[in-house]
């Protein structure tokens, strides 16, 4: 007896407006630099960046969490080269993503076209969220584009530090509007020395709080019964 067709399927007019709108969020999110793209890119800081990731460590936590991840997570870095937190805080992130099959990253430079985020996030305020906010940001997408969270520049334990700092050289933050070549030279040596002193930090036990940090967000968009126990990410 010959088989009836199939029944075709029908494709109401929101089912089409959905895949039609998820697919320009998907192409928005792919116009953003992988992290090697982005690595090769940097003008000044492309041995750091790599030095950086090579010395990032994941403890067992942290990749157990990213492993296990079983959902499509999109992170999308916006970040500014000229930032000192970008090469501290981006390779962690760059190391984490890479650590979970399901976890991806891409980056916009602040400097670039930002129009992907205005697609990804309408609802964000671009003025508040990247302009007005100290970068590197960093937007959390799900499977279906729903903004879970917005992380940045840097972990909650870094602020003592990065205070004391600037305390320590009130000049840093005035000079940044110095438009002179002798205000923007000295502006230039006091960022590259803040950007070595991160690495000590990070390298010290900030890279650790920073990880800490991406595993409770990692742990709290599951259930309790999805991660096995393991405790400690150092």
């Amino acid at each position: 007896m010959p088989q009836s067709p199939p029944a075709a399927i029908s494709l109401t007019a929101v089912d089409v407006h959905t895949r039609a709108e998820q697919h320009d969020k998907l192409l928005a999110y792919s116009r953003g630099l992988r992290y090697d793209e982005f690595v090769k890119q940097s003008a000044r800081f492309t041995n750091l960046l790599r030095i950086r990731y090579a010395e990032t460590r994941l403890g067992p936590a942290v990749q157990l969490a990213a492993a296990c991840f079983p959902d499509t997570l999109r992170l999308l870095a916006v970040v500014s080269e000229e930032d000192p937190e970008t090469s501290a805080v981006l390779p962690i992130v760059a190391r984490l993503a890479n650590a979970g099959p399901q976890l991806q990253l891409r980056i916009l430079r602040d400097d670039a076209d930002l129009s992907p985020l205005s697609v990804l996030a309408p609802e964000l305020d671009l003025v508040s969220a990247v302009d007005e906010a100290d970068l590197p940001q960093i937007f959390c997408f799900d499977e279906d584009w729903y903004l879970q969270a917005q992380w940045g520049p840097r972990p909650a334990s870094a602020e003592g530090k990065i205070d004391a700092w600037l305390a320590a050289h009130p000049q840093y933050e005035l000079l940044a509007d110095d438009e002179t070549p002798a205000g923007h030279n000295e502006y230039a040596a006091l960022a590259e020395q803040l950007i070595y002193e991160m690495r000590v930090w990070y390298n010290s036990g900030l890279g650790a709080a920073c990880l800490d940090e991406w595993l409770d967000l990692l742990r709290s968009w599951q259930n309790g019964d999805d991660l096995p126990a393991v405790e400690g990410n150092k």
